[in-house]
């Protein structure tokens, strides 16, 4: 079996667009997905998925363009060796944050291409479910403090365990919120923050330091991602667990690692390097006893990629489920990706666990004319 092409296709966003607090100012976030097809001389082809958070489509363009060059690295090649192609083609990616993405969709497109070949599910070929997963809802609306308390109890009847809300709103609204939120929360329902890396040291700490006496679940990228030495402070300092890594690529985890600078580690699998990345920091983290929780918000072939490689994992009992809306009957539903055929293939259940697609490969399947709609041109 030979690969014959490796075709990108940038889509449209399916949603709204939200305005969130990060570093020194808001900036506006969507989903916007870029699919990846590998083709074989065989006729099986395998589908990935990166994403980017730019409306414009501009950085769709691109990182379709840097999927395209790319792929031409491993034309010809068998696609079964999917570990030596993720190897070959991370030389042409290591110095450049578009060239992640790309390396991370075809790699989940070479995983969902064996997996179809073998004719089984990846959490299987991985070693199959490891206990209970269950979804937090992240919920990434720009609300007050008595609509998110209202929203927690819906969330809750549906059997999300907890929720996360945006921070990074300033030391002194933040404290306000927790204490509000938490005060308001259902009884062991959980609450964690998420600042997007606004604050320095301090702040942070100050911050920290009310979410711990509440019982914040944890405190994510509450600074720079590449402060590694300031995260190792402030989980040392704080008895909050200190979370992050969704800005990272697969080779830091170890630096991370060295200085204890998180508790809970959060790779994107649509930027980290993929399925094959994903895996290996999940296994460097269970040697060193932390949590392994993927950043999965996005689009539903590379979310449907995460519960694959989360529901194989020893050290992972939760996973990131995005609730864009409130207006929606079913808070379990996932509502991104419009161009998916079985919608039903991601799903939260009622009491919130979810499970991994059971079709062969990553287990999603497209309605082609449905992603012509949505092509970006």
């Amino acid at each position: 079996m030979e690969i014959t092409e490796v075709e990108p296709i940038a889509l449209e966003s399916a949603i709204g667009t939200v305005a969130i607090p990060g570093g020194k100012s808001e900036f506006e976030t969507t989903v916007s997905p870029v699919l990846v097809r590998v083709h074989t001389d065989e006729g099986v082809w395998g589908v990935g998925e990166t994403y980017v958070d730019d409306p414009t489509g501009e950085t769709s363009r691109s990182v379709a363009s840097g999927i395209r060059a790319l792929g031409n690295h491993i034309l010809g090649e068998d696609p079964r060796d999917v570990v030596e192609l993720w190897h070959e083609m991370y030389v042409h990616v290591k110095r450049g944050v578009k060239g992640y993405r790309a390396i991370s969709a075809i790699d989940e497109a070479l995983w969902d291409l064996v997996g179809k070949q073998a004719g089984e599910p990846l959490y299987r070929l991985f070693g199959g479910e490891v206990g209970d997963l269950h979804a937090y809802a992240t919920f990434p609306l720009p609300k007050e403090t008595d609509e998110l308390v209202e929203d927690a109890a819906w969330l809750a009847e549906k059997g999300f365990p907890m929720m996360k809300v945006i921070a990074g709103h300033g030391v002194q609204r933040d404290r306000e919120r927790i204490r509000e939120i938490t005060d308001g929360l259902p009884a062991g329902f959980g609450l964690a923050i998420d600042a997007n890396t606004t604050y320095q040291v301090p702040d942070a700490l100050a911050v920290a330091e009310t979410a711990s006496d509440h019982g914040i679940e944890w405190f994510e990228e509450p600074i720079a991602h590449t402060d590694i030495q300031g995260q190792a402070e402030l989980n040392r300092r704080a008895s909050v667990a200190i979370s992050g890594f969704q800005s990272h690529y697969r080779h830091t985890v170890t630096d991370h690692l060295r200085q204890n600078a998180l508790e809970i580690y959060q790779p994107a699998l649509d930027l980290v390097g993929g399925v094959t990345a994903a895996r290996n920091v999940a296994e460097t983290v269970e040697a060193h006893n932390k949590e392994f929780l993927p950043h999965a918000y996005g689009p539903m072939v590379n979310y449907a990629a995460s519960l694959h490689v989360a529901a194989a994992s020893p050290v992972c009992h939760r996973i990131e489920f995005a609730v864009y809306s409130d207006d929606v009957d079913d808070p379990g539903e996932y509502l991104t990706s419009p161009y998916v055929a079985n919608q039903d293939a991601v799903y939260v259940e009622d009491g919130g666990q979810i499970h991994p697609p059971d079709r062969p490969g990553i287990g999603v399947e497209l309605d082609w004319d449905v992603v012509e709609d949505y092509r970006i041109e």
